[in-house]
């Protein structure tokens, strides 16, 4: 496979097994890449729409700059095990626990036909982007060592409670930074148990109350910029959190 022209596009954490995606890239190898997405939609065979998904995004990269679809083949790929997202189970029959869906990072090349080499034997690239793992990013968070200010508004969000789950939001490892500038402007770096989560709105209104108006305003104003990888996962949970959550029916930290 010659690397000349290669377009690669890359997708963390999509919705599929790792070893499934593989067997879907190496299904659609060669393939133009229009048809390795209908093969993986439609059949014959074993279809897999997160891996159609990632070429998708791959061919609209190639129209914008100008490259037709169906001069691109499926040159390569790869998929490697990738932190698994986490969903609240919510309480039924008095238990309350998490739902896992395991993910992988697909990433996928496509090369003109005119430039694509079939060599027997040679195993699908390396990510483009080693080290950009879920774990080393999450570690980066719990490095940071905040400002007195920046400390003081992190205890302020103790008062900022999860309407779902009844425990403040730095106990449930929702807050992953806290930044204070020099005018006052509060940034905060934020996740939810999913991307999908419909509170987004309620914390921030939480948050303004407690910063902008009680405690005698902390700040000037603030920003809580809203992250999903890494995905949160119930280990963010602090002791004092699981002991909460424990006394609500939860369980399986």
């Amino acid at each position: 496979m010659t690397t000349m022209g290669i377009l690669a596009v890359r997708e963390q954490q999509a919705r599929v097994v790792a070893d499934e995606a593989r067997v879907a890239l190496e299904a659609v190898r060669g393939l133009p890449a229009v048809k390795a997405v209908a093969k993986l939609r439609l059949g014959p065979g074993r279809t897999c729409e997160p891996v159609a998904r990632v070429i998708d995004k791959a061919l609209a990269r190639a129209d914008a700059a100008g490259i037709a679809a169906d001069q691109l083949v499926v040159a390569g790929g790869s998929a490697e095990p990738a932190e698994d997202i986490v969903r609240v189970r919510r309480k039924a029959h008095g238990i309350a626990d998490w739902i896992s869906s395991p993910t992988a990072d697909v990433s996928v090349e496509l090369q003109p036909a005119g430039l694509y080499v079939t060599q027997a034997g040679t195993a699908p690239a390396p990510p483009d982007r080693p080290g950009t793992t879920a774990s080393p990013q999450a570690s980066a968070y719990q490095d940071v060592t905040p400002n007195p200010m920046a400390e003081t508004v992190r205890e302020a969000l103790y008062e900022v409670i999860d309407p779902d789950l009844g425990v403040n939001i730095v106990d449930l490892g929702f807050v992953r930074d806290v930044v204070v500038d020099d005018n006052g402007v509060a940034t905060i770096t934020m996740t939810l148990t999913s991307a999908a989560c419909p509170l987004t709105e309620v914390m921030e209104d939480q948050i303004r109350t407690v910063l902008l108006t009680d405690n005698g305003g902390l700040v000037s104003d603030f920003l809580v910029e809203w992250v999903w990888v890494p995905t949160w996962r119930p280990a963010d949970i602090s002791a004092e959190g699981r002991e909460q959550l424990r006394a609500i029916g939860f369980t399986n930290f």
